[in-house]
This record gives C-alpha cells, sequence and structure tokens, in this order.
C-alpha cells in the first residue's frame, strides 16, 4: 500500500518514529539502526511494510529499502514476528546481519531479544542459500566481517574456559577466520592453544 513515507520526523521514542507528511503523523515501527539515523525536525525517507493482521494494523519502515527487504524475508519464517524481526535488525547494520546468517552463525542471531537457538537456527536454514550471493556481492573482505561478527563470542568462549584473554586475541589474529563457522574457529583456537 505505500512504498515509503516522506516527511519530517517529528518524534522518536523505543522503536517508533512519527514521520508528518501533509499534515498527517505516520506512526512507524523500525529498529534500533533507523532510529540512530533519524534526526528530530529533518526530512527523511522510510521505506515501508504494512503488516496486517485480524487485529492489527501496523506500519514498519527503515531508512534503507536493503533493512526493508531483509525484514520481509524475516516475517515470512514460521515463528519470527515483526518485533523479532525489529531486534533482529538492531543488532548490527544489515551487511554484517546477512554475513552472520550466510555464515551460519546463530549464535550472533540468538542476541536478539526474542529468538531462541532454534528460531536463529530456523532462520539460517531458511536464508542462508538467499543471502550468500549477497555477501558475496558486498565489498566488505570476507574475513575482516567474520571476525567481527564472531570475534567477541569466541572471545568469550575460550576465557571462560579459563584461557588468558590476551594470548586468545593473539592466537585469534593469526587464524584465518575466512569461510569458517564460530564452531571451527573455536576448535582452531583450542589447536593453537594446546587443549
Amino acid at each position: 500500500m505505500y512504498g515509503y513515507i516522506k516527511g519530517y520526523v517529528k518524534k522518536i521514542k523505543e522503536n517508533q518514529l512519527i514521520i508528518e507528511n501533509q499534515g498527517i503523523g505516520y506512526l512507524i515501527h523500525t529498529s534500533s539502526n533507523t532510529l540512530r539515523d533519524s534526526v528530530l525536525n529533518h526530512e527523511a525517507t522510510v521505506y515501508t511494510h504494512l503488516y496486517v493482521r485480524e487485529d492489527m494494523i501496523q506500519l514498519y519502515g527503515f531508512i534503507s529499502e536493503e533493512a526493508l527487504v531483509l525484514f520481509e524475508q524475516l516475517i515470512k519464517i514460521s515463528g519470527v514476528g515483526p518485533k523479532a524481526a525489529l531486534a533482529i535488525l538492531s543488532l548490527s547494520d544489515v551487511p554484517q546481519i546477512k554475513q552472520a546468517i550466510a555464515q551460519g552463525n546463530h549464535v550472533f542471531i540468538s542476541k536478539a531479544s526474542g529468538i531462541g537457538k532454534k528460531t536463529s537456527e530456523r532462520i539460517i536454514i531458511e536464508l542462508k542459500d538467499k543471502l550468500k550471493a549477497d555477501v558475496l556481492d558486498t565489498d566488505l573482505p570476507q574475513s575482516d566481517s567474520v571476525t567481527s561478527v564472531y570475534y567477541d563470542n569466541v572471545l568469550e568462549a575460550l576465557v571462560s574456559l579459563g584461557f588468558n584473554p590476551s594470548e586468545v586475541q593473539s592466537i585469534l589474529k593469526r587464524i584465518d577466520q575466512t569461510n569458517l563457522t564460530e564452531d571451527e574457529v573455536i576448535k582452531l583456537a583450542l589447536k593453537k592453544l594446546g587443549k
């Protein structure tokens, strides 16, 4: 029904924007990334999705079309509603979220509020192949983006096993993480740490 709404940002609150266009204030549910990029009383273009259920009609929107497309892909998955999709889109920027899904990083996805391990694995199963081509087309070097997605999780896991944080960081810098899952990175690190 609405492809996008262009107007002035009149209100920013938790997970919501009000965009005024020709005297109408549109209440748009959105991610923390879109909120961060929105400036009060400045013009913005928000790409929208009208979500209709028996008991509700809500408008969801994002500053980038790429975020809207990913949102629409997520809400098609069984068990992933709009709130869960917003939580996932609030984890990081869209290219990094796509990278995490394409790499099968369910730990990263399950950091989103309301997303458990089973749901994150379902998301990966449904979207992994669809997003691989997008991820390969990005300008980000694969190894850098994988490192940024996995680094904190791997470091935390290894430190919890009793390893020295600085030693773990040194080992992780020497591992080529291209095309490796988080579990594979941990296994390689453990070998290098002598376990």
